[in-house]
């Protein structure tokens, strides 16, 4: 696996699809999530989405993309409405878009969130994940893991704290380069202002779950979600990619009366579809 340094000091245009998959498939963020990704994960609902759009004789302008990960899948969404006549301006929305590269001494590197939480550290040149998997009680990272955790997340931390550090963009090279892209940090859960009222196409993949909420803060979430759309003609997808890939979705507009209503269903439909209808 690449070291950030490596990663984030190569041209946008140099990074491989496979080395961006390799590198961000191994971040565990803050919020104990993975920034997983690949390549044409969402193709199938990009040409359902456009397919639909189309029927309607709508070309939305401007598009908000929830919980965008590593961003590829927000580039891919941007290329499928340009290549079918469409030209958006997107923003692409995530908890967790930056990270800072601190150095921490005798040849080591950490990348980390602003509020500290390690990503990975980079030992001499080495990329070791700061997580724990099953495997490490066999081989002995665990203790390798260990000492990285007592040695140099006291150091990191403190250097973050004087602002010491090279700021990165947990994205995807491609789309932070991107200028018909835009990134900003935000949490579903908390309406954020600058969102309101703003865009005619609001999809939320793989974010929206009765699994990953507390019911609390799903209803929140929905409520946020929905605040976000233009009025009325405004669209919503909503989907969920299950373990064995398969795709559920539903793909709402807002009526003259500012009712969410379902246009289409891809599999058995989005698990949350009732909560925006209702």
């Amino acid at each position: 696996m690449p070291t950030a340094t490596t990663f984030f000091s190569k041209p946008p245009d140099s990074v491989s699809e496979r080395d961006e998959a390799r590198f961000f498939g191994q971040l565990k963020t803050g919020n104990d999530t993975f920034k997983r990704t690949a390549p044409g994960r969402l193709a199938k609902m990009d040409r359902w989405l456009i397919q639909l759009l189309a029927l309607a004789e709508d070309r939305p302008e401007d598009v908000l993309d929830i919980g965008i990960s590593s961003g590829v899948t927000t580039l891919e969404m941007a290329h499928a409405l340009e290549n079918a006549g469409a030209l958006p301006r997107i923003t692409g929305m995530d908890r967790s878009l930056s990270a800072m590269l601190v150095d921490v001494g005798a040849r080591c590197r950490v990348l980390a969130e602003p509020n500290g939480h390690i990503l990975q550290y980079d030992v001499v040149g080495r990329a070791i994940q700061p997580w724990v998997r099953r495997f490490d009680y066999c081989n002995g990272m665990i203790l390798v893991r260990a000492m990285l955790h007592l040695s140099l997340d006291r150091r990191a931390r403190a250097r973050l704290r004087q602002g010491l550090g090279t700021p990165v963009a947990l994205v995807s090279p491609r789309v932070s380069s991107n200028r018909a892209i835009t990134l900003i940090e935000s949490d579903i859960t908390v309406c954020d202002e600058r969102l309101r009222g703003r865009f005619d196409l609001v999809r939320a993949a793989n974010i929206l779950n009765q699994h990953y909420f507390s019911r609390a803060d799903l209803e929140r979430a929905v409520t946020n979600v929905r605040s976000y759309l233009r009025g009325p003609g405004a669209w919503l997808l909503i989907l969920r990619t299950n373990e064995d890939g398969e795709h559920h979705a539903s793909l709402m507009r807002m009526d003259p009366r500012g009712q969410l209503g379902v246009v289409g269903r891809y599999g058995k439909g989005s698990e949350v579809e009732a909560m925006f209808a209702g």
